[in-house]
């Protein structure tokens, strides 16, 4: 009786054993890999886990009950392969060289290098700020108020002190900020600043000036900052209720931070000008502004205003590269227009520069850190390098050989011009050339990859096909339970 008894405690200590075995050995169920290609073409390839992103909400998902190898094969080839193909041929063409791509790709290395939390921003961030007492007890006087300010932008100094006359002896703010103010988000308003300022929110100087002023004395003198030369003028100033110094002391303390946070920013950018020898050509300053068109508010360079010759002379330079005069021209051009500058005078282009090109030179500090290396940085540059040889190779292996006449154009519209509501032509030739051009781009593509699929041999993984579609078949039997 008693062996009895051992061997049926030995056998349920087993089956336990055998229990929690089988549960450690139990396997996470496997996932999709960014690094597997399922069918490739040279180095260019559809992942593994992109498939398996768009496949589950498939049509062919839905319909199929059993999911096979040769299903997401023929899914494949449908929805993928045409992008690979295009990026093998524009690769073969040479397009990664083409200035258009270049430039694209230059731009997303400077943006995904400087954005707010791109890899610079993590190690300029990381510095501890210190605050000191002197300054808690600045910040909390300017606590309790928030001001409704006016604003006037100038990069002159003559014209500040003028300007500033001018508004002592009563001329109208509003009119002087749309004609003269840089800081084209307020001039539209007659300069009124759009949200109140608090103790903080400005640089040192800025707040020092603009919490001093009264009902008596509302227009401050001109305040330097690296935008250039403010004058303020109160419009309204209201107190609110705070605690004393000691209960308000953590909030100040953040303020602070914040402030310090952002004055280090400013001078670390600063900073790169010297480092990295930044130089200008003052020689080609009165070539822009004789070429600057305001248009309202706004402007632009007129680049045909410009001989061709001086387009492509150095304008600025640095230690690790240089901008012609055209490079800035259109980089001023292409910037959003309230972020421009109205180029009337010297500093305006001097600060307009320095502006444009300061994370050019923040992105060059970046890769003095090695911050290139970042594993997350190069997962971004290889998606845009895909994302840019394929928008490329569209434009010009397919949109540049599409061609639509005005005697094509004026042909489908007089047997379509039901479209247009029987406009008359020439006020919808451009919609009619675009609605031809949409089309006759859908065939010509059609041919091309259709050559291309004779030109190229696909690669298929057959061990990463029978693994997606073991996994499909799973998650249908998932979604069933």
């Amino acid at each position: 009786m008693f062996k009895r008894r051992l061997f049926i405690s030995a056998l349920i200590i087993a089956l336990i054993a055998l229990t929690f075995s089988c549960k450690k050995e139990k396997k996470k169920p496997e996932q999709p890999s960014e690094k597997v290609m399922v069918a490739s073409i040279g180095e260019f390839g559809v992942p593994e886990s992109r498939v398996a992103k768009s496949f589950e909400f498939s049509k062919e998902f839905q319909k199929n009950k059993v999911i096979t190898p040769d299903l997401i094969k023929s899914y494949i080839n449908r929805y993928y392969l045409g992008e690979i193909y295009l990026l093998a041929e524009a690769k073969a063409q040479g397009l990664d060289k083409d200035p258009e791509f270049l430039k694209a790709m230059k731009e997303h290395r400077i943006h995904e290098m400087t954005k707010p939390n791109g890899p610079l921003a993590k190690v300029i961030l990381a510095k501890k700020f210190n605050v000191d007492n002197q300054e808690l007890k600045e910040l909390y006087k300017h606590l309790p108020y928030r001001l409704t300010l006016q604003q006037i932008l100038v990069t002159s100094k003559p014209l500040a002190d003028s300007l500033y006359q001018l508004l002592i002896h009563g001329a109208d703010f509003g009119k002087l900020a749309r004609k003269y103010s840089n800081d084209l988000r307020t001039a539209v308003k007659d300069g009124v600043l759009s949200s109140y300022l608090t103790a903080g929110m400005a640089a040192p100087e800025y707040e020092r000036a603009a919490f001093a002023l009264t009902k008596e004395h509302p227009i401050s003198k001109p305040i330097k900052t690296e935008f250039g030369y403010h004058i303020l003028k109160l419009m309204a100033k209201e107190k609110t209720k705070v605690g004393g110094m000691v209960q308000e002391r953590l909030k100040l303390v953040d303020i602070a931070k914040i402030r310090a946070q952002n004055e280090y920013i400013q001078h670390y950018v600063d900073s790169l000008f010297t480092a990295y020898h930044y130089k200008l050509n003052d020689k080609l300053i009165p070539v822009i502004l004789h070429a600057f068109k305001r248009q309202g508010y706004f402007g632009t360079i007129v680049k045909s205003k410009i001989p061709a010759k001086l387009l492509q002379a150095t304008f600025l330079s640095y230690d690790k590269g240089s901008w012609t005069l055209e490079d800035f021209v259109d980089a001023y051009n292409n910037t959003e227009r309230y972020d421009r500058y109205r180029l009337e005078y010297p500093n305006d282009v001097r600060i307009m520069a320095k502006k444009l090109i300061s994370k050019e030179l923040m992105y060059w500090d970046g890769v003095s850190r090695g911050l290139d290396k970042d594993q997350t940085y190069q997962k971004m540059m290889d998606y845009y390098y895909h994302h840019e040889l394929e928008k490329i190779g569209e434009k010009r292996l397919i949109n540049d050989n599409v061609k639509i006449t005005d005697q094509e154009a004026k042909e489908f519209y007089l047997k379509h011009r039901n479209l247009w509501k029987n406009s008359p032509f020439e006020k919808v030739k451009i919609y009619v050339k675009n609605h031809l051009f949409n089309q006759k781009r859908e065939q010509v593509r059609k041919e091309f990859i259709a050559y291309l699929k004779k030109k190229y041999k696909v690669q298929y993984n057959e061990q990463a096909l029978q693994r997606l579609a073991k996994m499909m078949n799973e998650r249908k039997k998932l979604r069933a339970s």
